[in-house]
C-alpha cells in the first residue's frame, strides 16, 4: 500500500512518486506521478526546492518525518486564533489578485516559459501591470467577458500578455504597459465569433476561417468603441504576415510597429504550445521549429531574441555556450529545457549542460531547419524501423499547415510506394512490413475521424464494397480523398442491383462503384437504365493511387480520376 506524506528534499530518493504538482514561484516544474530520478532530485535542489509530496509504502520509515502533519499542528497552535481577526478587504483588488494567480497557474510551465519568469521580480512586475491595467472596471469586466464566451481565448490572451510583457522589456521596447493591455485584449474580438465554431473539434472549413478571421477588425472595433482606441491596432494587425502575407489587411514589414511585430511572434508561440480540444500541444522547440521554418513571415531578429529570452533552443539551433565554444543542440528535455545535449562543433563531441549552469547557452548563432524533405525522411526511417511514438513526432510536424488533401498526397501516398518499393525490390521483412501498413493505417483512420467531424458535403457517391474489405488501406485512402472533396461515400454490400440502383435514385447519382478484392466479373462498364455500374480490382485502386503521388491538390476530383483510369485501361 501507498501513502501520501510529505518530506524533506534530503529524504527524497530516486524511484519516489512526485503526489501533487511541483510548483516553485508560480511555475509548475513537474506533474504528478511523475517517478524521480538522481538527476531530477538534484534540478529541483538547486531550483531551491526544499519539500515534495510523494507516495511511498505505508511500512516505510520515513512516515514518521511527514512534514504535513507537523505542520498542521502549528497551524492550530499558532495561526487558527487569527482565522477570527480577519480584516476588511478591497474585494475588487482581491478579484483582480485570485483572477492573475489562478489563471498564471494555468499557463507557466518550465517546458513553455523557460527561463520567463524565474525571479519572484519579473513575476511581482506582471503582476503589478495586470493590477493597473484593470484598475479601469470596465476593463475587468471586458476580461470577464471573454472568459465566460470563451475559457480558452480568455486564458491565450493572459498567456500573450505574460509573454509579450517580458519579452518587450526584454527588447528595451518603450510604453511596455500600453503594448502589454493590447497584449491582453489582442484576441477579445473572439467575442464575436460563435462558441460552437471556436470550440470545434477538426480543423475551420474554408467558411468557418472567413469567419473566424473577422475577430481582428471586430476586435479593433469593439476596444474603439470601450475608449481602448491606442491599443485598438494590435488587436487588428496581430495576423499581418511580412510580405502581405497575413490579414485583414496584408500589411507590409514597414507597416507594422516592433510592438505588432513582438505580438505575432508570441501570439503564434503561445497557440501552439497551449493545449487545445482538438491538440495536447507543442513542446517549445517543436513550436520554435515552426515559427523558424516559417521565418520569412515574422521579424527574425525578434525570433533569436524570444528564443534567448525563454532559454529555451530548438533542436538544430546553433549556438554560442557561456565559455565561448560553438554547439548544435541535439535534444532538449522535457523536465529540464533549459538544459539540453549539444554537440560541440570545433570537438564533434556531446555533452549534456551541467546543472549547475557552470556552461551555459549564452547566445542564438543560427538555426538550421529541417526541410520538409528531411522531414519526411526521418518519418520514413521510423515507420520502417516501427517506431510509432517517434514516427508521431515526425509525422506531426509534417502535416502542420498541409490541406488534407496534401496530407494524403505529400505523406501517406509516398510513404505506402517507399514500403512497396522496399517489399519488392530489396524483399523487406514481411512482418515488419505489415506492422509498417498497420501503422500508417492508424494515422490515416485518426485524420478520418478528423474529416468525420466535418458536415458540409456537397453530394454523394456509391461504393458496392464487401463489408470485409472495407477495412483495407486502400479503401480507407479512397474515402479520405471523398471526404476531402466533399464527397459522402455510401458504402453498400455486393448483391441485390435493384436496391443498389434504388440507392442512386435516393442519392441523385448516376454511377456505382464496384470494388472487390479480385474483378469478378468480365465486363468493367455496365450500362443500367438508371445510370452506370463501373468495376474496380483493388490492385486497380492501388494503382491508381500511387499515380497521384506528386499531382497538384487543385487539378482533380478523385472520382474523374477513378473514371479516367478505368476507360484508358479499357482502351489499352
Amino acid at each position: 500500500m501507498l501513502k501520501k506524506v510529505t518530506l524533506s528534499i534530503e529524504e527524497i530518493e530516486a524511484n519516489d512518486i512526485v503526489a501533487e504538482d511541483i510548483f516553485f514561484e508560480y511555475r509548475l516544474l513537474a506533474k504528478k506521478d511523475l517517478v524521480l530520478t538522481e538527476r531530477i532530485i538534484a534540478l529541483l535542489k538547486l531550483r531551491k526546492v526544499e519539500e515534495l509530496s510523494v507516495y511511498i509504502s505505508t511500512d516505510s520509515v520515513r512516515i514518521v518525518h511527514d512534514l504535513s502533519v507537523q505542520r498542521a499542528q502549528e497551524f492550530e497552535d499558532v495561526f487558527a486564533p487569527l482565522l477570527e481577526q480577519q480584516e476588511q478587504v478591497d474585494e475588487y483588488k482581491e478579484a483582480i489578485n485570485h483572477l492573475f494567480m489562478t489563471t498564471l497557474e494555468n499557463v507557466v510551465h518550465e517546458l513553455r516559459y523557460g527561463q520567463i519568469l524565474k525571479s519572484m521580480q519579473d513575476t511581482a512586475f506582471v503582476k503589478g501591470v495586470f493590477q493597473r491595467i484593470l484598475e479601469e472596471k470596465h476593463r475587468y469586466d471586458l476580461l470577464i467577458r471573454l472568459r465566460d464566451w470563451d475559457e480558452y481565448s480568455f486564458v491565450h490572451s493572459f498567456d500573450v500578455f505574460v509573454l509579450g510583457t517580458i519579452f518587450a522589456r526584454h527588447l528595451g521596447l518603450t510604453n511596455i504597459e500600453l503594448l502589454a493591455r493590447g497584449y491582453l485584449f489582442h484576441d477579445i474580438g473572439k467575442l464575436y465569433i460563435p462558441q460552437e465554431i471556436l470550440t470545434l473539434k477538426r480543423k475551420l472549413s474554408e467558411e468557418e476561417f472567413e469567419l473566424v478571421k473577422t475577430h481582428t477588425t471586430k476586435g479593433y472595433e469593439l476596444l474603439v468603441e470601450n475608449g481602448e482606441a491606442d491599443i485598438a491596432y494590435l488587436a487588428r494587425d496581430h495576423h499581418e504576415r511580412f510580405a502581405g502575407k497575413g490579414y485583414p489587411n496584408k500589411l507590409c514589414a514597414d507597416d507594422m510597429s516592433d510592438g505588432v511585430q513582438l505580438l505575432q511572434i508570441i501570439d503564434v508561440y503561445s497557440a501552439m504550445t497551449s493545449k487545445r480540444v482538438y491538440h495536447s500541444g507543442y513542446n517549445a522547440t517543436d513550436a520554435l521549429a515552426v515559427l523558424y521554418r516559417d521565418r520569412h513571415l515574422y521579424n527574425e531578429q525578434f525570433m533569436h531574441k524570444f528564443v534567448e529570452c525563454l532559454g529555451i533552443y530548438p533542436v538544430n539551433s546553433i549556438v554560442l555556450l557561456s565559455d565561448l565554444r560553438s554547439a548544435q543542440v541535439e535534444l532538449v528535455y522535457d523536465l529540464f529545457p533549459t538544459l539540453p545535449k549539444v554537440k560541440l562543433l570545433d570537438e564533434q563531441t556531446s555533452m549534456n549542460l551541467p546543472l549547475n549552469y557552470s556552461v551555459k547557452i549564452v547566445k542564438m548563432i543560427d538555426y538550421r531547419a529541417n526541410s520538409f524533405e528531411e522531414i519526411f525522411n526521418l518519418f520514413i526511417e521510423q515507420l520502417i524501423r516501427n517506431d510509432e511514438k517517434t514516427l508521431k513526432i515526425y509525422f506531426n510536424r509534417l502535416i502542420d499547415h498541409l490541406h488534407p488533401k496534401e496530407i494524403v498526397l505529400k505523406i501517406f501516398l509516398p510513404a505506402y510506394r517507399i514500403l512497396r518499393l522496399l517489399t519488392r525490390e530489396i524483399q523487406t521483412d514481411m512482418k515488419k512490413y505489415k506492422n509498417s501498413i498497420h501503422i500508417l493505417k492508424k494515422l490515416l483512420e485518426e485524420q478520418l475521424n478528423v474529416l468525420y467531424m466535418d458536415y458540409q458535403h456537397e453530394q454523394t457517391t456509391i461504393l458496392v464494397v464487401e463489408t470485409s474489405l472495407r477495412e483495407n488501406f486502400f479503401i480507407k485512402l479512397v474515402q479520405s480523398i471523398l471526404y476531402i472533396d466533399k464527397i459522402v461515400p455510401c458504402f453498400i454490400n455486393p448483391g441485390n442491383e435493384h436496391h443498389i440502383t434504388q440507392l442512386m435514385g435516393h442519392c441523385g447519382v448516376n454511377t456505382a462503384y464496384f470494388i472487390e478484392e479480385e474483378l469478378m466479373t468480365e465486363k468493367r462498364v455496365r450500362p443500367m437504365r438508371e445510370g452506370t455500374f463501373l468495376y474496380y480490382s483493388l490492385s486497380d485502386i492501388e494503382e491508381l493511387l500511387v499515380s497521384l503521388v506528386g499531382m497538384n491538390m487543385k487539378k482533380f476530383l478523385f472520382e474523374e480520376k477513378m473514371q479516367e483510369r478505368l476507360f484508358v485501361s479499357l482502351k489499352a
